[in-house]
């Protein structure tokens, strides 16, 4: 019964889909584009840019974290290999 009533509803659904028409204006259509300014596309591309500038600060700074305890760590590992050689060698610093 279930079945029945849903292949009903599909195609009553595919009867309406196949005569849709385009929307219905007034003025007619539109060109994709045509409503925007020129103040408002000015004004996006402002927010882009600081939105840009804003991740690309963002990074540097990650990145610049990544480099100090990079650093950090190869001073680290230096110290490691300086002791284990000199406890090989017997000499004391």
């Amino acid at each position: 019964m279930r079945t029945r009533h849903l292949q009903s509803v599909t195609q009553g659904r595919l009867v309406t889909t196949k005569s849709r028409s385009g929307a219905l204006s007034p003025f007619g259509p539109a060109k994709a584009g045509s409503t925007t300014s020129r103040i408002t596309r000015d004004q996006a591309l402002t927010e882009l840019l600081n939105s840009l500038e804003s991740v690309v600060a963002d990074l540097n700074y990650k990145s610049s974290t990544a480099l100090d305890t990079l650093h950090t760590a190869i001073q680290g590992v230096r110290v490691a290999l300086y002791n284990t050689q000199t406890e090989e060698d017997g000499t004391d610093v």
